[in-house]
């Protein structure tokens, strides 16, 4: 069964791994104001405020990309994004 194509946030990726998995969080317009939750800035590629919770952590096979990447976000997002990870993982 397919599922709608989300947007995700790509953490981790190596297509020479045993298992070829990508580690992804994901981008949704949910915000329940944790401490594990990431507001992204306005981007044109999103077209309602979004959010990123690092508790949606998972893997991805890479065949599960449906289409490219539609732009990247700065290193303060990805920096918050680490921050928040660290929190939830106790790192």
């Amino acid at each position: 069964m397919a599922g709608k194509p989300r947007h995700a946030l790509v953490l981790a990726a190596q297509t020479d791994a045993r298992l070829a998995l990508a580690s992804v969080v994901l981008i949704t317009k949910q915000f329940e104001d944790t401490a594990y939750e990431v507001t992204l800035p306005r981007v044109p590629w999103l077209r309602e405020q979004s959010y990123i919770n690092v508790q949606s952590i998972q893997p991805v096979k890479f065949t599960e990309f449906v289409r490219p990447a539609p732009g990247k976000f700065d290193a303060q997002v990805v920096g918050a994004v680490a921050a928040a990870l660290k929190r939830w993982l106790k790192l």
